[in-house]
This record gives C-alpha cells, sequence and structure tokens, in this order.
C-alpha cells in the first residue's frame, strides 16, 4: 500500500471513528435544511438547492436527499436522460420543474411525495411504482431510488449500510461482455473468483477470505438454491450483480460469513426495447440473443420482457463445448389498487466438460524435466466425461400497498433441476514419472427440486424525532435431491506430454451411493432502521430453523437414515452517520450460521459454524461530482470448523477456527462528461487460527487460508467520444491484479499475475441513417496471453487460468 493510500485510508477512518464517538453535545445543534423532517418543511418552503447536471435518476436521488421529498419513478422512464443543473434556493416544485425540464416528463407533488411519469399519467394519482423491477419502500425514500440500492430486502441508500457493498451494473456486463458470474466479480474489492476454464458451473468465489457455497447465492431476493452442480446463472439475463461483504445470515439466514452475493433478473419495461446480438470469436464461439420488452396495453398495466440466448462453442481445453441454451419470459401486471404482480420464468439448459481439470504442479507452477503443461490439456476420457443440466424454473412476486406507508410483498419460486454428470478424477492430481496422469471415472446423476418462498411486511413510523423503516417477515425453503453415483476405473494413465485417448474403462458392478436428501429450512426476521438528522442506526435479528434427512445406501448396501435438526440466531447492528459534505463514517456487526452435516466420534451431530464480523469504514460521495469513494476495515473469524480428531483417527471433531481481516478501498466516478472509472484494492490476511492434525497429518495452525491473495487491485477506465473522426467510438481498458496464494498446506506457492482487458464499441449509425440502432463491440479478456494458475482442489494441484478470448458482438437495437 503507498504512503498516500495509507493516508488517504487512516485519516478517513480516524475523522468516522471521532464522529461516532463524539458526544452529543458535540454535534450541530441544528440540523440544515436539508435533514429536518417534512412537517417542518412545507413543499412551498424555498430551500437551497445545490445539483449539478447529472443522470436523471442520481438527479433526483439527491434533490429527495436536499429537499427530504419522497421521490417514486419507474427507472425505465429516467434511463439515458439527464437533468439540468440546479443553484439557489427555490421552492421544490419549482425546482423540480427545472429538473424534468426538457426531458418529457411531468410531475404530481402532493403530501410530500413527487410522483414522476409521463404528462397524460401524472393527470392523475399514480399508484406505487417499483425500481429496478424490485418495490419502492415507502417512508421518507428519496435516496432509495438510487441505482445504487443495496442487497437486501429493503432499498436501503449505499450510504446507510453499515456493511461494505460492491455493485456490477448491466452497463458494467455490457461494457467488460462478461460470459459468467465469476468473471462479473473480477474487478470487485474484497472477490477472488477462482477461473475453472471450460468447466465453470456455480459461483465459486472467495468474499473476505471465505469461500462462498451456492447458498450464499441470491436470485431476486430468494436463495438460489442448494444444488452446486445444477446451479447456472446467464449473466446476459441479470440486470444487476450485488455483493454484500460480511455475515449476511440476519437478513437471508444460512450461509458463509464472506457475505452474499444477489443477482437481480431482467424484469418487464415501460419503454420498448427491442435488441438482437451476433456473436463470434474464440474457440469457434457462434452466440445469436435477444432482449424484448415493452408495454402490452396502452396504459402500461401490462408488461413483458423475453430474454433468450443460444450458444455454441468450444472452449480452451481441448473436447470441450460451452454450449447453453436461455430463456427467460417476464410478465408484469399492475391489477390496480396498489397490487402489482411479476411473473418470472426461466430455462437454462448447458453442456460442459466432465473433466475435474486438476493440473499437477510439476509442469505449471514448478519445473518439469520434460517441459511446461499445454493449457489446452483434456485430463478426461473424451466421449464419456461429460457435464449437461437442464433447470427449469418459475415463479412470482406480488407487492401489494397497504394503508398508509406499510407494503405487504410476497415471492415464490420453484425450479426443478436434472444433471447428467460422468466426472473424471484423480486422487491428488500428481504426476506418475513426470508425465503420467492416472485418473478415475465417477458417473453421478442428480434430479434436484427446490421450493423457496418469503413474505414481509415493510413500512415507516415516527416516534418523536426517530423516524423507523421496519421489516418483519418469514421465508421458507424445501429441498430434495436424489443422486446415485457409480465409480469406474481406467486402465491406462493418460502421457499428458503426449496425450491418447480411448483406453479401456470399466464400471463399479455395484453403485458406491444411493441417496436421498431433503431439506427444510424456517426463518423469522425484524429489522428497524432508525434515523434521526444524520444519524442511521441499523438494528436486525432472525431465527432460523433447519432440518436435514438423508435416506438411502451407501457403498456395500449399508442403510443410512439420519435426521439433524438446527437452529440458530443471528443479529446485525450498524450505525452511521451523514455529513452534509457526502462524508458518511458507519460501523457495524453481524453474526452468520451454516449447518454442518456429519457427527463426531461419539455419534452427536455437528452444530451449526458461526460467523462474526466487526467492521468499519468511510464513503464519500462528493457533491457536484457523479462518484462513491468507499474505505472499510474488517475482522471476520469463522468458528466450529471441523478438523482431524486426533484421539480417535477417521473422525471429525469441531475445533476448527479461521480469521480474515483486511482493508478494501473501492472507487466509483465520472470523469468529466464522456469518462469513467472503476478501481479497487484489497488487502486481506486470511489465516487458520486454529486447527487440529490426524496421527501423522499436518496442523494448520497459523497457515494462510487456500487460494486468498493477500494483495489484490483492479482498475477499469472508459472513455466515449463525441466529438471529431472518433465520435461514436467508446473504449475501456481494465487491469486486473491477485497477489500470491498457497495451497491448503502452505507448501505451494501460486504466483501472482496481472491481466490486462479491453473493450472497443462503435455505433453505425455515425457512418449513415441507414445503419440507425446498429453496434459494434470488440473484447478481449487477458489481451496478452498471460499464464496464470489457482491452487487447485489437492496440495499438488492447480487450476489454470483463462487464456486470452477476443469475442467480436453487432447488435441492433430498434
Amino acid at each position: 500500500m503507498t504512503p498516500r493510500l495509507a493516508g488517504f485510508l487512516l485519516g478517513g477512518l480516524a475523522l468516522g471513528w471521532s464522529v461516532l464517538a463524539a458526544p452529543p453535545d458535540a454535534l450541530p445543534a441544528a440540523l440544515p435544511d436539508s435533514m429536518q423532517p417534512d412537517s417542518v418543511q412545507p413543499a412551498t418552503q424555498d430551500r437551497p438547492l445545490a445539483i449539478p447536471a447529472l443522470p436523471l435518476g442520481e438527479a433526483l436521488t439527491r434533490f429527495g436527499q436536499q429537499t427530504g421529498l419522497q421521490i417514486l419513478y419507474s427507472p425505465d422512464l429516467v434511463s439515458g436522460r439527464r437533468s439540468r443543473a440546479l443553484a439557489g434556493r427555490m421552492a421544490p416544485a419549482a425546482a423540480l420543474a427545472e429538473l424534468l425540464s426538457g426531458t418529457g416528463l411531468s410531475f404530481d407533488l402532493r403530501d410530500g411525495m413527487a410522483t414522476i411519469g409521463r404528462p397524460q399519467e401524472t393527470a392523475d394519482v399514480l399508484p406505487p411504482l417499483t425500481v429496478e423491477g424490485r418495490p419502492l419502500q415507502s417512508g421518507r425514500a428519496a435516496s432509495l431510488a438510487s441505482p445504487d440500492q443495496s442487497v437486501g430486502r429493503t432499498e436501503t441508500p449505499v450510504e446507510d449500510l453499515p456493511q461494505g457493498l460492491s455493485i456490477v451494473t448491466r452497463a458494467d456486463l455490457d461494457r467488460r461482455d462478461v460470459q459468467d458470474i465469476n468473471s462479473a466479480l473480477a474487478y470487485s474489492a474484497g472477490v477472488r473468483p477462482i477461473d475453472y476454464p471450460g468447466g465453470q458451473g456455480a459461483i465459486d468465489v472467495y468474499v473476505r477470505g471465505f469461500r462462498q457455497s451456492s447458498e450464499a447465492v441470491l436470485l431476486d431476493g430468494l436463495r438460489s438454491g442448494y444444488n452446486p452442480y445444477g446451479l447456472e446463472y446467464e449473466p446476459f439475463g441479470v440486470e444487476r450483480v450485488e455483493v454484500l461483504k460480511g455475515p449476511a445470515s440476519a437478513i437471508y439466514g444460512a450461509m458463509p460469513p464472506g457475505g452474499a452475493i444477489a443477482l437481480t433478473s431482467k424484469r418487464p419495461t415501460d419503454q420498448p426495447l427491442h435488441q438482437l446480438q451476433l456473436q463470434g470469436g474464440s474457440h469457434d464461439r457462434r452466440q445469436v440473443t435477444a432482449d424484448l420488452g415493452d408495454r402490452i396495453d396502452a396504459g402500461g398495466s401490462l408488461r413483458y420482457r423475453l430474454t433468450a440466448l443460444s450458444r455454441r462453442s468450444g472452449t480452451q481445453v481441448d473436447h470441450t463445448p460451452d454450449d447453453r441454451l436461455y430463456v427467460a419470459p417476464a410478465l408484469f401486471w399492475s391489477a390496480g389498487e396498489g397490487t402489482e404482480i411479476t411473473l418470472l420464468a426461466s430455462l437454462l439448459d448447458f453442456r460442459k466438460m466432465g473433466a475435474e481439470q486438476s493440473f499437477p504442479v510439476s509442469g505449471t507452477v514448478l519445473d518439469n524435466p520434460y517441459g511446461r503443461l499445454d493449457s489446452s490439456l483434456f485430463l478426461g476420457y473424451p466421449g464419456l466425461s461429460s457435464y449437461r443440466s437442464r433447470t427449469l424454473s418459475a415463479g412470482y412476486e406480488v407487492r401489494h400497498a397497504l394503508t398508509g406507508d406499510w407494503t405487504l410483498r410476497h415471492s415464490l419460486r420453484h425450479s426443478r433441476s436434472r444433471v447428467a454428470y460422468r466426472w473424471s478424477w484423480s486422487d491428488s492430481g500428481a504426476l506418475e514419472a513426470n508425465r503420467y496422469y492416472r485418473f478415475g471415472l465417477q458417473d453421478r446423476p442428480k434430479t434436484s427440486s427446490t421450493l423457496l418462498a418469503d413474505t414481509n411486511l415493510q413500512g415507516a413510523a415516527t416516534t418523536g424525532p426517530l423516524r423507523h423503516s421496519l421489516l418483519a417477515g418469514t421465508d421458507h425453503a424445501r429441498y430434495r435431491v436424489h443422486e446415485t453415483r457409480r465409480n469406474g476405473t481406467v486402465a491406462d494413465p493418460i502421457d499428458v506430454f503426449a496425450p491418447v485417448y480411448g483406453g479401456p474403462y470399466a464400471w463399479d458392478a455395484a453403485l458406491l451411493n444411493d441417496l436421498t436428501d431433503r431439506i427444510r429450512q424456517t426463518g423469522l426476521y425484524l429489522q428497524d432502521e432508525i434515523a434521526a438528522g444524520g444519524w442511521r442506526l441499523t438494528l436486525g435479528g432472525r431465527l432460523d430453523w433447519s432440518r436435514t434427512d438423508v435416506r438411502g445406501l451407501l457403498s456395500d448396501s449399508v442403510p443410512v437414515e439420519t435426521t439433524q435438526l438446527d437452529r440458530a440466531f443471528t443479529k446485525r447492528i450498524g450505525l452511521a452517520y451523514r455529513f452534509d459534505n457526502g462524508l458518511t463514517p458507519y460501523a457495524g456487526y453481524s453474526t452468520s450460521f451454516q449447518p454442518t452435516s456429519g457427527s463426531d466420534a461419539q455419534g452427536r451431530p455437528f452444530s451449526p459454524s458461526r460467523g462474526a464480523q466487526i467492521e468499519t469504514g468511510l464513503r464519500y460521495r462528493p457533491e457536484g461530482v457523479d462518484a462513491l469513494f468507499t474505505a472499510s476495515l474488517f475482522r471476520a473469524v469463522q468458528s466450529n470448523l471441523t478438523t482431524a480428531d486426533p484421539d480417535h483417527p477417521g473422525y471429525l471433531t469441531q475445533t476448527g477456527e479461521t480469521r480474515s481481516r483486511g482493508v478494501e478501498l473501492e472507487a466509483r466516478t465520472a470523469i468529466g462528461e464522456t469518462a469513467d472509472l472503476t478501481a479497487a484494492y484489497t488487502h486481506t490476511d486470511a489465516r487458520v487460527t486454529r486447527d487440529t492434525a490426524a496421527p501423522g497429518g499436518t496442523d494448520k495452525t497459523g497457515h494462510r487460508v487456500a487460494s486468498v491473495p493477500r494483495h489484490a487491485a483492479s482498475l477499469w477506465l472508459r472513455q466515449r467520444f463525441e466529438d471529431g473522426p472518433a465520435d461514436g467510438l467508446t473504449a475501456g481498458i481494465g487491469m486486473r491484479y491477485v497477489g500470491a496464494t498457497y495451497n491448503a498446506a502452505n507448501s505451494v506457492r501460486v504466483p501472482g499475475y496481472t491481466l490486462v482487458d479491453v473493450s472497443l464499441g462503435y455505433e453505425l449509425d455515425r457512418l449513415g441513417p441507414s445503419l440507425d440502432g446498429v453496434g459494434l463491440t470488440l473484447t478481449a479478456t487477458n489481451l496478452f496471453d498471460r499464464r496464470y494458475f489457482s491452487p487447485g482442489f489437492y496440495e499438488d494441484s492447480v487450476f489454470v487460468g483463462n487464456r486470452r478470448a477476443v469475442l467480436a458482438t453487432l447488435s441492433y437495437r430498434w
């Protein structure tokens, strides 16, 4: 870390702590006008305003913050529009008229609420609207309509959030032409994606030093599921990706302490949206996509969205396809009387490889007398090793406005998945005689079904000087999976320097296992976000019940019948203070839990693992600049982890513990009118703080956590040209640095690396009106084709990183 960077961080945190520690009489005796309650500031009273020319959504957010008015609008209305600048004292109605001047929009202002719409809409009182497809919370919520809403069951402004948050917008995904969710998170502070060429299935990332399982992934506010082999997420169907860093169990229940990764699906639009794309590039890639949306009726009470993708492609790994079909229809219905219903469905069918691809360290990060391994090497059995999954999902979201500021929401999703997985795997990934790789086979078909539901009540209340944003709800999940496993053997190993495939193989006569798992989880949660002047206090708690039943047969036809019951209470508390100059220091404490299957030597079921984090930080949103800067310090601990039982060989005990602490810096800022910058830096010290070893094993106490670098940094700069011969051109360049990492035993060091990504886009209508709506984009990831690795499944194995990939996309929008 540079001295300047360290000085910025320490100075900001010192300022934050000084405010948090200040006695009440050290704070301003009177609040500024923009912080006074609405009852003190009538809509006709002149107020000082300072709002630069900004994208309209951001300008409305600033307007709401400075006037105390609640602003309601649909994001589809403000998309692509910019506001005029405002400066001086003026009445809110006159100021809002000036702000919307030239946009073609009007407003209805009454009872402390401004509703933005088209002239024919605001002539009548509009029903409550939604923000980016999610219901807008009632109450003093101008800033909740900000494009940087936080992950969670409420649209809390990012400034008020007592935890770290990274957001990847649809524009970010498009600019970098992101092909998987791991890549979407590659420029986010505190997030370490694991590249897995040719076989990326479920999201595989470390957040703040903790590996996030499928339970940590949310889709449209509901847990995405429990089946990691059947879970895949198509980034083309995603509107935004958010990472809430640190324990999130007080909101969502059981999950690892790293945090929650939330995806939001594309929603029906209020404006015509018609886009087709053709894409081709590296590895014989051929892809076509369609994104269509519009009103169905003239009034907009019925809207639709259809997102579709079809791809045939190879990968950098031999004998490995990357084929998929994705179709996602959505329908929005404003049923009247404050009721809105959104139907969401999807089909995802993909085909990948079934090889584990655990490359040996010899010939990759370590020298091999025969040379180095080719990154295209396939470590499986062509035509036999395969991975095919099909998932169908359907659900709905209902929002109903009750009396006053209260809103009832209910969402439900049911999904079914069928996986055909013939897996090629290795005992250790090590080579025999420095060139022979021996692997086995396993046939493991799996079917699963998942039912998820959530119901909550949200509203606003006032008690004296305190304004409360209340949330109370319950969610329930049911999951059933049936899986069989049968092992197989391959007679001959692969010569990794001259591979010959197709030797004899045989499947075992008996199944390795035949098991059915059932999981039921229920949670009750309550949260109160309290505002008083510039202070924001968040209090939350949740009680969870979990039941896991396992029935079936193990090897040798040994019957299995177990039931595990878990119960856990988790909590969250945070405090933030908003200064008028845009600085917001914050501090928070949160906890998590995650059920642990199995039992100890005495047959006692394992208790859930526990996580706890304390975090303090500073956010800065400068006036007059479209920017947000964040600095945070955190310390998180996960305890009750299973380790080897030294007194009972072959059994586990719950004495393990991992601690992670670090610094995160993140910035998103516009540079002038035509450029923007995203930058992040992370320092993470993640270590095993308590461990035990079986006789002859290794005690990992003090070891660095596998795959987590001490230092990581990223930067993405985009420039749009609007004048001269380059008019219509957009150029972006990004750099990603990941420091050195280690395997779990800390016996193998994997070198760090720096990658460069670039993007070029051109609007072809500059060449003539006949090309109106046509655009061409060219992207390259790992531009200089840098070879890099990350620790693999085994102590002596690594995963090969993604080599250079170039994609060209021709799009037509009308």
